[in-house]
């Protein structure tokens, strides 16, 4: 698999090669200008030497001689940075007038050229050196005499070298800031999908409204249109799917409750043992059906893509958990099971919530804790300040939830094994459901020393949807 790359780096990399390359070249091209300026100036210095002594050059009693003092001379063939240059001067047979007598010799075409450049090695260096014919009496006759002045290559490459430091190096710090510029520019530009991503990242699993596309670059805003239309079928697959089952479930309240209600009449007017009990085994049966009828209306209305929208309100926690609990009274006393509410905390806030669904969370735990609760058993219900939250205990002393089952009870349909109540497995996923859409967390934990279970969920004092 292809390891992805980011769109900062790929743009880096887009953007910085081109630039890397182009300063590549430049440097290339640098060196040839540094270097043929370089070769310009000192080659014109060599030569503007060799005039000057070609200019000082007499005749007398039929002998050549350079008619300067000693130390002009010096002075003239001293170079660049106290450099000295080298010089020969010949006669026009080939004798030797002044200077070096071991430079190389000149190119043939020096005899017949006035001025001649050319390279060579000087007691094994390389040198640069220029031959230049001037006449000894112009228009005498007498021929011309070679001048020739050559310099170590040392110096004039030394010079090249900084020239063309001087203009790479700028060069590279530009490149370096563009490449720069551009890191950050474009994290600048993907500031905006940071936010979105935050946006999304946010959102309850209920929300599926569109993404804000306004203040988006012009370039995201198709990818933003694309998953706009996605949310959109989303939404209206996830609508049809819990339309269909609240209207399933709501169809088949009507049929179960007149089941019940004529097995009840059957009930009455049976005399035979084995019909009574098949009957009373009907009864249980419609009561069960019933009641699974009544939780997957819960879960439609609780699940994402429901057509009920969440009504947020201010809710007084304490107030419908009081009430929750006495309605639950009558069912706890017909098991004898001690089923109380305890408030630990005064004065406390109240949260933003849906008041319908909340009741529906906690009868769902309290019908949970009822089911698996034997007789004679206890269930405490408790409000109190947690922190900067809210949390709801239900605390029961039946067989608890072992820890490895906590996750999958949230499961719809799933029920612990080895247990023998007849709950559906519905009541904890509508519960999980419920605190989902009001961005509440639950968890669960053993009961005091060990016994039972506790089930919690925390409520933030301004939830937010």
């Amino acid at each position: 698999m292809t390891k992805a790359r980011n769109l900062r780096t790929r743009l880096l990399l887009w953007v910085s090669s081109p630039l890397i390359a182009l300063w590549i070249a430049s440097s290339w091209i640098d060196h040839d200008i540094a270097t043929g300026f370089v070769n310009l100036t000192y080659d014109r210095a060599l030569l503007d030497t060799a005039l000057d002594l070609g200019r000082n050059v007499r005749e007398v009693n039929n002998k050549l001689s350079i008619d300067l003092p000693t130390t002009v001379i010096d002075m003239l063939v001293s170079g660049e940075e106290g450099q000295r240059l080298f010089y020969r001067a010949n006669s026009p047979s080939g004798d030797l007038i002044a200077g070096d007598s071991d430079l190389p010799k000149p190119p043939k075409s020096a005899q017949t050229e006035r001025i001649t450049y050319y390279n060579s090695t000087y007691h094994g260096a390389p040198i640069r050196a220029v031959a230049v014919r001037s006449p000894v009496q112009p228009g005498t006759g007498k021929g011309s005499v070679l001048i020739e002045i050559a310099e170590h290559t040392e110096g004039r490459n030394s010079y090249a070298q900084q020239i063309m430091l001087r203009m790479i190096i700028p060069q590279g710090i530009l490149v370096i800031l563009a490449i720069l510029s551009i890191w950050f520019g474009v994290g600048l530009a993907l500031q905006r999908l940071q936010v979105i991503q935050n946006d999304i990242e946010q959102r309850s699993h209920i929300d599926l409204s569109p993404i804000e596309r306004d203040s988006v670059p012009s370039e995201i805003q198709p990818l933003i249109d694309a998953m706009n239309g996605l949310l959109s079928r989303l939404n209206a697959a996830l609508s049809l799917q819990h339309q269909f089952i609240a209207d399933a479930a709501h169809q088949l309240r009507t049929p179960v409750a007149a089941i019940k209600a004529q097995t009840e009449l059957a009930q009455r007017q049976a005399q035979s043992p084995e019909v009574l009990a098949t009957l009373n085994y009907l009864v249980n049966a419609a009561d069960h059906a019933g009641h699974l009828v009544n939780q997957l209306l819960t879960m439609a209305r609780a699940q994402p893509g429901a057509n009920r929208h969440i009504q947020l309100e201010s809710v007084d926690l304490v107030q419908v958990t009081r009430n929750v609990t006495e309605d639950w009274v009558p069912q706890a006393i017909q098991r004898n099971i001690d089923l109380g509410f305890d408030q630990l905390s005064e004065n406390l806030p109240l949260i933003m919530a849906d008041p319908d669904l909340i009741r529906e969370l906690l009868s769902n735990l309290i019908d949970n804790a009822v089911h698996y609760t034997p007789d004679n058993g206890r269930i405490t219900v408790r409000v109190y300040q947690s922190l900067n939250e809210i949390a709801l205990e239900v605390e029961d002393s039946g067989p608890g939830i072992p820890e490895q089952e906590r996750l999958q009870v949230f499961q719809r349909f799933y029920r612990v094994p080895g247990t023998n109540s007849n709950g559906c497995g519905l009541g904890l996923a509508i519960v999980h459901e419920i605190a989902s859409s009001h961005h509440a967390r639950v968890s669960i934990d053993d009961g005091p020393q060990g016994i039972g279970a506790t089930l919690r969920v925390y409520f933030k004092q301004t939830t937010s949807i």
